[in-house]
């Protein structure tokens, strides 16, 4: 029945009983069945069976040959899988093939299940489930399941923030996330979808990691929660560094700000406490102060901003700043206080140094940078003010003598009139006219005339106190103004003066005409109502009532006030 003649003489040649029979038997069978001898001799097949005889024949069966022989010795057998090829270019067939003893141990039973589609289906799923894992594991760090008590019963083989898949199966969830023992919001007890959740947690170490998190809740056939399933990305190295992205331009706009306020205020001395102000609220600081050095080498504070937490640990960092020391910090009881060095033109003019109180962050690296930018500017700005002092200076004073000249003199004197109350005994305004000054200019020329200014400027500034002022009017005109003075100790300090004017005549143009002075003072009452231009007029009429009379001497005016005094 669907035999091959040559199976079929070959069964009849071997006298089997009832070769009809066997073939019926044979095909009944669903799958692939046949009947060999010794040597693997092939004495029956159905249809399906052929190709595995032509196996047991082939080369390629040597395996199949050697089942057969153990079975003729009484051992079954079973091939799982036996893969056959049944052509050129045609897929692959799988059996499983059972080897049985038969026909009183003569003969050998050989019957094979096709399980080529399950095979197929069995390597797709195992693909498909592959492909899966493949693609979870590539969207995500690692995946996770928890149960109803909040505990995980499985994690991904790679384990999570530093812990082992081992250590954390049978964890409780709260290992990773507190909430869930808290009985907050959490992506390992969720009731509902959550997708794309962020969550920090800590991590094995205890440091801070952000995990974004997509989680499905799972329920039992009768509705029940019973523990959810969810998959996590680690995304703290993402976060911080947008974190440090918005610091950066958070701080980029403060420096454009404080740049602004540098660029756009007009007076420099503003400009530094302008720029303290902007700085403290910004980073945040407690307080911040801008330190310069003035023209006589001196570090003197030109602004703040907030309360300085004491002046011995800021003189202690400003003197590290001042060795070398771009920057330094300080950590004391009063805080974390901070300096940078400020330059212009290589040359070290001052400091930035800010302050912290007690228990604040200390200064981190990306504060220290952008104040070395801020510091930068600073030292242009500090330049700027010593250059205004010394434009001030340039145009308030003689530039032979170094003393006031007339405009400032006079501001000045207008300033202290406008507090006179606050003198005690008085004041007196000196004139003073260098006597025979031409003469020297006449006979020896100017250089030597400037030699006879420059010290007559020295004369009166040792006759003088530091808060007295001393002035040259122009040409050969100076004066005096001292506070806190008497109607008699004017006289005498006018004579003083004057007397002091000997060392003038070896300057003198000739020994006819020697350099003196002739003195005219007013003397000014703290209660009286007298303008400046009052006072400046009866001192220069005194000083011309001497040079009338003859030079070389002091006259003194006193107000009617207090000459009808009793």
């Amino acid at each position: 029945m669907g035999q091959s003649p040559a199976v079929r003489d070959h069964g009849r040649g071997l006298g089997l009983a009832g070769p009809n029979r066997m073939e019926t038997e044979l095909s009944r069978f669903p799958g692939a069945a046949l009947l060999a001898g010794p040597k693997g001799a092939i004495l029956d097949a159905n249809p399906a069976g052929e190709a595995i005889a032509a196996l047991l024949r082939a080369e390629a069966g040597a395996a199949l040959r050697e089942a057969v022989t153990g079975a003729l010795q009484g051992r079954p057998g079973q091939i799982n899988p036996l893969m056959l090829t049944p052509g050129a270019g045609a897929a692959e067939l799988a059996f499983d093939a059972a080897i049985l003893p038969w026909g009183e141990g003569a003969e050998v039973l050989v019957l094979a299940r096709d399980i080529t589609l399950e095979r197929s289906l069995r390597a797709a799923l195992i693909e498909s489930r592959q492909r899966y894992k493949d693609l979870v594991e590539a969207a995500s760090d690692f995946v996770w399941e928890t149960d109803a008590h909040g505990c995980f019963t499985f994690i991904s083989s790679v384990g999570a923030l530093g812990y082992s898949a081992a250590e954390l199966v049978g964890a409780a969830a709260g290992v990773l996330d507190d909430s869930v023992m808290q009985g907050g919001d959490s992506p390992f007890a969720a009731r509902a979808p959550l997708r794309d959740m962020e969550v920090w947690i800590k991590d094995r170490a205890g440091e801070s990691a952000c995990l974004l998190a997509t989680a499905l809740p799972l329920f039992d056939g009768e509705g029940a929660w019973r523990g959810a399933r969810g998959l996590c990305r680690d995304i703290t190295a993402e976060r911080r560094h947008e974190t440090r992205l918005a610091l950066d331009r958070n701080r980029e706009r403060l420096l454009a700000h404080i740049l602004g306020i540098l660029r756009e205020e007009m007076e420099p001395a503003r400009v530094l406490s302008a720029a303290c102000g902007a700085v403290v609220p910004a980073l945040p600081a407690a307080g911040a102060a801008v330190y310069r050095l003035d023209r006589g080498g001196e570090i003197i504070r030109a602004a703040q901003y907030g309360d300085m937490p004491g002046e011995d640990p800021m003189q202690a960092l400003i003197a590290r700043l001042r060795d070398g020391e771009s920057q330094a910090a300080i950590e004391t009881g009063g805080g974390f206080l901070f300096g940078c060095a400020t330059h212009f033109d290589r040359a070290w003019n001052g400091a930035l140094c800010l302050w912290r109180a007690p228990g604040e962050e200390p200064w981190s690296r990306e504060d220290r940078a952008l104040l070395s930018e801020i510091a930068g500017q600073i030292g242009l700005t500090n330049r700027q003010v010593a250059h205004q002092e010394e434009l001030e200076e340039l145009s308030s004073t003689d530039s032979l003598t170094g003393l006031h000249n007339r405009r400032s003199f006079l501001a000045e004197l207008e300033r202290r009139f406008s507090r006179r109350a606050a003198w005690r005994g008085g004041a007196a305004l000196f004139f003073i006219d260098l006597d025979n000054f031409k003469a020297v200019n006449d006979r020896h020329g100017h250089k030597r005339g400037d030699r006879a200014l420059s010290e007559v400027a020295r004369i009166l500034r040792d006759c003088t106190r530091g808060r007295d002022l001393v002035a040259r009017l122009g040409g050969d005109e100076f004066a005096v103004f001292v506070e806190d003075i008497g109607a008699e100790a004017a006289e005498s300090k006018g004579r003083e003066i004057c007397q002091a004017a000997a060392v003038l005549r070896d300057l003198s143009g000739d020994s006819g005409h020697p350099l003196g002075f002739s003195i005219g003072a007013a003397f000014c009452t703290s209660d009286g109502a007298e303008s400046v231009a009052e006072a400046v007029e009866r001192a220069d009429q005194a000083m011309y009532g001497v040079k009338r009379r003859g030079k070389g001497a002091v006259a003194v005016s006193i107000p009617a006030a207090v000459e009808d005094t009793p």
